[in-house]
């Protein structure tokens, strides 16, 4: 499974790195064509995302290594990816939220700006809404063949998303424009209309830094498991695992990357239990926890 979910990993994130090479070389050609500020950020953000994919791919050729000092693994690089990719993302968003604020601001205070061009924004539209979009699917369908566990392919899941959500409403804006004469009460829109979308679709997308951020910070500080639906799945394995003799008093789950941590603190239910019959609770658990959640680790504390 871990081979397989490497394979899968490696396969998607490396057609990420062209795609989004690709989708910010067209921003920077389109901003040239149409002068909007707004699709030279979404460029960047692409490109940026490029970069960014490269350091993923390193981080999972070295995710599984382990050494005396990691004995479970560096999966936590995983989860600092995704803490800093979040940052990242909410950075992006605030730079286009002030961009475009300042860019109304200045004008209403009657700053001579350039009205939009429109160019052959319906080409790149559907280009990008395809890349964009396409990319996002490609993540989402690896990931749920490794069911859902890999950290690096969610987050960009939802980055590839955000930025076709971009796409679409600087592009809606700059069409729109050619719709509204100079003579217009809407007139403005000619000059500041991809500001106005930018604007609300990023207040829209707002939360998702935050949770990608709140996310990648529990599993950083080895919180509990966020996900309600595992963590009923694992402690009913748990449970139907447990042998005569055992006792089950809590249980700890929690994730780091693509990596679990089940900790059962359990005790004997009888004077004595063998040594063995722990053991063979730890193994049984082990096995049935990586049909689905490969890269797990099971204790058995007695307290």
């Amino acid at each position: 499974m871990v081979s397989q979910g490497y394979q899968l990993e490696y396969s998607a994130l490396k057609i990420g790195v062209i795609l989004n090479l690709m989708i910010g070389i067209a921003g920077w050609i389109a901003f040239s064509l149409t002068g909007s500020e707004a699709l030279l950020l979404d460029g960047n953000f692409s490109l940026i995302s490029s970069v960014t994919t490269i350091a993923a791919i390193l981080i999972i050729h070295k995710k599984h290594k382990r050494t005396s000092v990691f004995p479970y693994g560096r999966y936590f690089y995983e989860s600092f990816f995704t803490f800093s990719k979040g940052i990242l993302i909410l950075g992006l968003i605030i730079a286009a939220l002030i961009q475009n604020i300042l860019k109304i601001i200045a004008f209403i205070e009657g700053d001579q700006l350039e009205k939009l061009k429109t160019g052959p924004i319906l080409i790149y539209m559907a280009l990008m809404i395809f890349l964009c979009f396409g990319l996002a699917f490609l993540y989402q369908h690896k990931n749920k063949k490794i069911h859902f566990q890999s950290s690096i392919l969610n987050v960009e899941t939802k980055a590839s998303k955000i930025d076709g959500f971009m796409t679409i409403a600087v592009g809606i804006a700059l069409v729109l424009t050619t719709f509204v004469p100079e003579s217009s009460k809407l007139s403005f829109l000619l000059y500041i209309g991809d500001s106005i979308i930018v604007i609300l679709m990023c207040l829209f997308l707002f939360q998702t830094p935050f949770e990608v951020i709140k996310g990648g910070f529990i599993e950083l500080a080895g919180g509990s498991l966020q996900d309600k639906e595992a963590v009923h799945e694992i402690e009913m394995i748990v449970k139907n695992l447990l042998p005569n003799g055992l006792q089950m008093n809590n249980c700890h789950i929690s994730k780091t990357g693509s990596s679990h941590l089940v900790l059962v603190y359990a005790s004997s239910s009888t004077t004595t239990i063998a040594t063995e019959t722990v053991n063979q609770y730890r193994n049984s658990l082990h096995e049935k926890l990586e049909v689905k959640y490969p890269n797990s680790e099971v204790e058995i504390v007695f307290r």
